[in-house]
């Protein structure tokens, strides 16, 4: 009680510097708890729009060496690397849907392609799109409300078709003459590490737009999983797997150039007549000796061909799935990750924001710079602090070095110290808690706006409402206190130099 009295009466005192000191703690505290709580309320907005719209709470794939999202490899480490499919598939999905807690479950591919379509006068119109490959009664059983269909229909279970993003019609119709519809057919052209080139024709079912969407979001179309895995090249056995017979090799490596388009000795592939302008050679074929048996069987066996593009049905990119308690994600990412690391399984579990792509990850790592910010401004309120205590203790030279004088230890004058900082960092700190939650009940109810696209994300939506978070809440007060401790370091160590003697010469 001693020490509290004697600070009380000291911070009475020096009202002048108690004041400087004060307004400093409780403005930057103020600052640090709206800004930590406006910074929350959009990190869950940000979080929930992607729960429910795009990624789930849990993103598995197989295991890369960098980053990966749904969008591809993020890190340049494994940029040209194919995204991996999830191995046992099909035992992986049976594993997570027994896993209590879980409310559903969506398989999940990604690719890109070129979109082209004709027009009514024979121009063709020709962009580019990104392809979610999905299963449609999964995938709107996990994101029931996430896209507004503007024209047609979603792809029936089971059936064939192409979702087409708004943006990516929009693109196409600037060069075609007329507007697309449900219907159309386009065609898709995609490059793949196995199969090469590849192209498909595909109806459009539908078009629509992401209702939380972004630029990243902006070129996605949906399609059914068999035509991505067939512009994938995610065939049930890869080239590199099939091996030939001895006669395909021996039938093989007897084609010569010769034997299969002329040009070789009269009687074997063909008799040339006519004369040689130096261009153009006039050859006369004969039919007989190319039958449709000599022509497949120099091709090889059909089976063969039929083998290397046979599509893989348990071939997928991602597994999304959703909880019914957000909270138990970590919990339930270890459990799974356990799982693949005792079965052998190549595959790995991550959070949300792992598979949610740069955006939703840059406008998540704006809290983290916010803070920085805060923190640098929190070490100059420091040292403001401290040299405003340090210029007090000076001034009470002699009231310390009497008291030293008459018997206090050096331990109950660090002590006095340390309580009268605290108390200017608390009683201030708490007025400025006050503060900032008027502050924010104030913006609760009157709404931020957000005025562009890059907004919309941070907030999670279209409005913020921020409320006041207990984990700044908490913040605040440890900051408080750590801010009131740290200021008092130095001025104690001069306090403590002060001897009985320079108070006698300052009397």
């Amino acid at each position: 009680m001693v020490l509290f009295k004697i600070a009380l009466r000291n911070l009475r005192e020096h009202k002048s510097k108690t004041l400087i000191i004060g307004i400093i703690v409780g403005l930057g505290i103020m600052i640090l708890l709206i800004g930590n709580s406006m910074m929350d309320t959009a990190t869950k907005g940000l979080a929930k729009t992607y729960w429910n719209n795009f990624t789930g709470h849990i993103m598995i794939s197989g295991s890369t060496k960098g980053d990966l999202t749904l969008f591809g490899p993020q890190s340049m480490n494994s940029m040209n690397e194919s995204i991996p499919k999830i191995p046992d598939y099909f035992k992986v999905k049976d594993y997570v849907s027994s896993l209590p807690g879980v409310e559903a479950v969506s398989p999940q591919a990604f690719g890109m392609s070129t979109i082209r379509t004709e027009g009514d006068d024979s121009e063709s119109s020709t962009t580019f799109t990104q392809l979610f490959g999905i299963d449609p009664e999964l995938y709107r059983k996990m994101f029931p409300d996430n896209l507004e269909i503007t024209e047609g229909s979603f792809i029936p279970e089971g059936e064939e078709g192409l979702m087409l993003s708004e943006h990516v019609k929009e693109a196409l119709e600037e060069d075609l003459g007329r507007k697309l519809k449900p219907g159309d057919q386009v065609l898709l052209t995609s490059m793949n590490d196995l199969s090469g080139m590849k192209i498909r024709e595909v109806s459009i079912r539908g078009i629509f737009r992401f209702k939380y969407s972004n630029p990243a979001l902006d070129r996605i179309s949906l399609i059914d999983m068999q035509n991505l895995r067939v512009l994938n090249g995610m065939t049930v056995t890869a080239a590199k797997d099939i091996k030939l017979s001895k006669n395909e090799e021996t039938m093989l490596n007897n084609v010569d150039d010769n034997s299969l388009f002329g040009g070789g000795a009269a009687g074997e592939a063909g008799s040339a007549s006519g004369s040689d302008t130096g261009l153009v050679e006039t050859a006369t074929v004969q039919k007989k000796k190319y039958t449709e048996s000599v022509l497949l069987n120099i091709l090889g066996d059909k089976k063969v061909r039929e083998k290397l593009s046979k599509t893989d049905s348990g071939a997928w990119h991602f597994l999304l799935i959703k909880l019914n308690n957000p909270a138990r994600a970590r919990r339930v990412i270890r459990e799974i990750n356990t799982y693949f690391k005792n079965n052998n399984i190549n595959a790995r579990a991550v959070d949300w924001l792992s598979g949610a792509g740069m955006i939703a990850q840059m406008s998540s790592n704006i809290k983290t710079i916010f803070n920085v910010i805060v923190l640098i401004i929190a070490i100059v309120a420091i040292i403001i602090m401290m040299n405003t205590i340090v210029i007090s203790v000076t001034e009470r030279i002699p009231e310390i070095g009497t008291m030293r004088a008459i018997g206090a230890q050096k331990s109950f004058i660090r002590r006095m110290i340390i309580v009268e900082t605290l108390m200017v960092s608390v009683i201030f700190g708490i007025i400025g808690i006050a503060l900032g939650g008027l502050v924010l009940l104030f913006l609760y109810l009157k709404g931020i706006p957000a005025t562009n696209i890059f907004f919309q994300i941070l907030f999670g939506g279209k409005v913020l409402h921020p409320v006041m978070s207990v984990q700044s809440l908490v913040l605040s007060l440890v900051v408080t206190a750590t801010i009131g401790i740290l200021a008092s370091l130095y001025p104690v160590s001069v306090a403590l130099k002060i001897q009985p003697v320079q108070a006698m010469q300052r009397t």
